[in-house]
């Protein structure tokens, strides 16, 4: 029948795969500071590796995956010089096929790379899914991100767009702080 360890590794799978379930059910809530890191480091993700392009003064970054369960998850970066920078998670697709769009998470950050209004999230798989984008590639099991999505062509030939030349410039006042908060690989 079942050789011991070959028990033990089931048992251990099933041990991990309960973690999941109950991490899913009951997330662990995370504090301003967590949620802050979080935000900056996406912020920085999605303008290290996003599509860019600015509609005047508005420059924009978008960076998206398709989903397993059908849609995409947009990454989205609004940056208005001088005033604020704007960071949307959304679906679209999927469950929130029906509503257009769903909002996961709404970051605005003032010139001193501070939250400038409260904070809007939902917690749910997302989150864990951007998780693993922050980590080193060797460390990533994505069960919820397929694969990256391109950035539609109607946004980059939007009336007005033009190429960004500032893509890789710093948005964020303390975003070294923040780099830190992505492992190296």
């Amino acid at each position: 029948m079942f050789h011991s360890a070959e028990l033990g590794r089931v048992f251990s799978e099933w041990r991990l795969r309960w973690q999941r379930v109950k991490a899913i059910l009951i997330p662990p809530e995370w504090s301003q500071e967590e949620w802050s890191q979080f935000s900056k480091a996406l912020a920085i993700m999605v303008r290290r590796h996003g599509t860019s392009w600015i509609v005047d003064p508005r420059i924009y970054w978008d960076l998206r995956w398709a989903l397993q369960g059908g849609g995409d998850l947009i990454c989205q970066i609004e940056h208005i010089p001088g005033e604020k920078t704007t960071l949307i998670i959304a679906q679209t697709g999927g469950f929130a096929k029906e509503l257009g769009s769903y909002t996961w998470l709404w970051a605005e950050f003032g010139l001193d790379g501070e939250f400038s209004r409260d904070l809007y999230w939902v917690d749910g798989t997302w989150r864990e899914a951007l998780m693993t984008l922050l980590v080193p590639f060797q460390y990533q099991a994505s069960f919820y991100l397929e694969g990256p999505r391109e950035t539609p062509n109607e946004l980059l030939l939007q009336d007005g767009a033009r190429p960004n030349p500032y893509a890789d410039q710093p948005l964020l006042a303390d975003e070294q702080a923040a780099a830190e908060f992505i492992p190296s690989s």
